[in-house]
């Protein structure tokens, strides 16, 4: 097992784009938990935390300078994706009877806010802190195919109870869809220790939304019981990952969004439990977002090469991403996601860290 501790070096994101800085952030606490962030996708650059044995493990997959980030076929490592994160079918859809075409950045789909989405773009840094980073970017009108000027922050505080908080703000001043997430990608173990179907998961949905074969909801809420997306006792990841299931093919594995609630409000719910095999790193998820899409590095290749110099393997990592439901834009049963002039949009996502 290799102990992942490196730490990214600051003169490494020092760079300019779209003549904006980019650069790199250190939050602490007090238990020495560290988490580096850079305002290039406000992303998560590495997430260092010790585990059972005084271990520094860093469980956030990343690259080792901006270079890696800003290459033509970038990635989604540790971003923020907006405006509409997951997928948009047929990239379109119509708001106040306009239809608005997208641009599809992969076949029959808008995915993750489109080629230029927020993993594209540098957010001001407006403060910082020891613990804390804030940041904000304005999504103009047209960007990407959607309405509105809308203005963006985003606040990371890292806590001395080790929870990375995540605060998502929003205003818009014109109707259009707004669902955010972070992109984060996990491994319990550490980057650079191979895949991760050995961790124990746990995922508190009774329902999830399944897909079809554009990989979107078809619209129903479909009960998790006695099917392979049934997480809510404790299994490995890879126990049901290649299940002879039609959904678990049509996802390639996981690729689907767990239903927490099926109305979006403030109450923070404990969305998922995943605790590393070798590590015993376990990592608790928060949210008030409705839904968390539960997605196993189905599409790793080997393509880019990571802080501890190996490159991404097949389902290395796993992410839960805190969202509304994907494409809501085409199914009104599903809590909307059009942000309204005049409204303060607010949600909060925690990744909380602890040992066995």
């Amino acid at each position: 097992m290799v102990f992942m501790n490196y730490r990214p070096e600051r003169q490494k994101f020092q760079k300019q784009k779209d003549g904006k800085k980019i650069d790199l952030f250190q939050l602490k606490n007090r238990n020495k938990t560290e988490v580096f962030l850079t305002n290039y996708g406000a992303r998560i650059v590495s997430f260092l935390f010790n585990d059972q044995n005084g271990n520094l493990i860093d469980i956030n997959l990343g690259h080792a300078s901006i270079d890696e980030y800003l290459e033509p076929k970038g990635n989604f490592y540790g971003c923020v994706i907006g405006r509409v994160c997951n997928r948009i079918d047929g990239a379109e859809f119509t708001l106040n009877g306009k239809n608005y075409q997208l641009n599809p950045n992969i076949p029959n789909n808008l995915l993750h806010g489109g080629e230029n989405g927020f993993h594209t773009k540098v957010f001001d840094v407006e403060n910082t802190g020891d613990n804390f980073v804030e940041m904000s970017y304005h999504s103009t009108d047209g960007e990407e195919g959607f309405p509105g000027n809308v203005k963006v922050k985003v606040t990371y505080t890292l806590t001395d109870e080790d929870a990375l908080e995540i605060l998502f703000e929003a205003e818009s001043n014109q109707e259009t869809p707004f669902n955010i997430t972070n992109h984060a990608f996990f491994n319990l173990n550490g980057e650079g220790n191979g895949d991760m179907l050995k961790h124990k998961l746990q995922i508190f949905a009774e329902k999830y939304l399944p897909v079809t074969e554009n990989v979107v909801p078809n619209g129903t809420l479909e009960f998790v019981e006695n099917t392979p997306f049934d997480f809510r006792e404790v299994k490995t990841i890879g126990q049901d990952i290649n299940a002879e299931d039609q959904q678990v093919i049509l996802g390639s594995g996981f690729d689907h969004t767990y239903v927490l609630k099926e109305a979006f409000d403030s109450e923070l719910l404990h969305a998922a439990k995943a605790t590393g095999d070798l590590t015993g790193i376990v990592l608790d998820v928060y949210t008030d977002q409705p839904g968390v899409h539960f997605y196993t590095g189905n599409f790793m290749d080997e393509t880019h090469t990571l802080k501890s110099g190996k490159t991404d393997g097949w389902r290395e990592a796993f992410c839960l991403e805190t969202q509304h439901f994907p494409d809501a834009v085409h199914h009104d049963h599903f809590p909307s996601v059009i942000l309204k002039p005049g409204d303060k949009f607010a949600s909060k996502t925690v990744f909380k860290l602890s040992n066995k």
